[in-house]
């Protein structure tokens, strides 16, 4: 019993690395950087995951699978936290980096959550105009066109099931 707790449980975190590493590819789809015009820089690169992974796990969220959308959350602070380390931080500035990183993306989730949930697109739009595109030409036409990706991946992981998810992968459509 004890041991197939443990093995379960390695699974389930084996599953959530999984489909955070979903959500990491689809962020860095080049069509964002250079159609979407979000600046490929880190914080660009930072809240475009934090879009995809937020999405993935609101959906999880939907669906009643907090554990598995907790264990994505987990995934992706982790490898933030690798990530760190590997650019030379030190031990004692990785946790406040990574506490500032958290509240950045709880910051977004609940600015994108209330637009998504209201359908209010122009407040995504000017949140998105705030966060990503501060300093683009055009920054408000991109916004806009992500904020339409937005929706198009809220509508694709509501056509999915858990059970598809969990097999599949997550669906992100493209950017167009």
């Amino acid at each position: 019993m004890l041991i197939s707790r443990l093995f379960g449980k390695k699974r389930a975190r084996a599953k959530g690395q999984w489909l955070y590493e979903q959500a990491l590819t689809a962020s860095r789809n080049p069509d964002l950087y250079v159609k979407g015009a979000v600046p490929d820089t880190v914080d660009g690169r930072f809240d475009l995951l934090v879009i995809h992974v937020w999405m993935l796990i609101r959906r999880l969220n939907a669906l009643e699978a907090q554990t598995i959308g907790q264990d994505v959350f987990d995934a992706m602070f982790a490898d933030m936290d690798n990530a760190l380390r590997e650019l030379g931080i030190s031990d004692t500035s990785v946790g406040k980096r990574i506490k500032d990183m958290a509240k950045v993306f709880y910051g977004r989730a609940e600015v994108y959550n209330t637009a998504l949930d209201e359908g209010d697109i122009e407040a995504l739009s000017t949140a998105l105009e705030r966060n990503l595109f501060e300093n683009v030409d055009g920054a408000t036409a991109h916004s806009a066109a992500l904020a339409g990706y937005m929706q198009g991946i809220e509508q694709a992981l509501v056509a999915q099931d858990l059970e598809n998810i969990l097999k599949n992968g997550p669906c992100y459509p493209p950017f167009a």
